[in-house]
């Protein structure tokens, strides 16, 4: 009856003895991860660069890009505006360059200090320019 326990107790020891290898072993340094977005289509520069050819602005009248996010030829821009109602055209305005450079361009419009967007704008070369009021009222 002791001896299975006492083989069961040399394995258990053996086995967090190699488990204790490993934690004493430096990690291996970790390099800094590269810009991700660079790894498709490039997003829209920012307010400080200027307008440039080929780039929407950053900003325009009475609208202003808060962020955006590019992943895998997908662009979601949030634009801060008192214009609302022309969530589409501030859209179009802003995917006139890039559509030549990204599969799908998600525009969120939301008005100043809203947390949320009340108006998405979606642009596909397929369908065009979609307005959804996404609003919570």
């Amino acid at each position: 009856m002791l001896a299975p326990i006492g083989v069961v107790a040399v394995i258990l020891s053996a086995a967090s003895g190699v488990a204790d290898l490993y934690a004493r072993d430096p990690l291996p340094p970790v390099s800094t991860p590269g810009t991700w977005y660079l790894m498709g289509p490039q997003p829209p520069a920012p307010p400080s660069a200027g307008v440039r050819p080929g780039r929407p602005s950053m900003r325009g009248l009475g609208w202003q890009v808060m962020d955006y996010m590019s992943v895998l030829g997908v662009l979601v821009i949030n634009v801060e505006t008192r214009r609302v109602d022309d969530a589409s055209a501030i859209a179009r305005e802003l995917v006139a360059p890039l559509a030549e450079t990204y599969a799908e361009v998600l525009v969120y419009v939301r008005e100043p200090g809203q947390e949320l967007a009340a108006v998405r704008v979606q642009w596909t070369p397929t369908a065009g320019f979609v307005e959804i009021d996404i609003s919570v009222n």
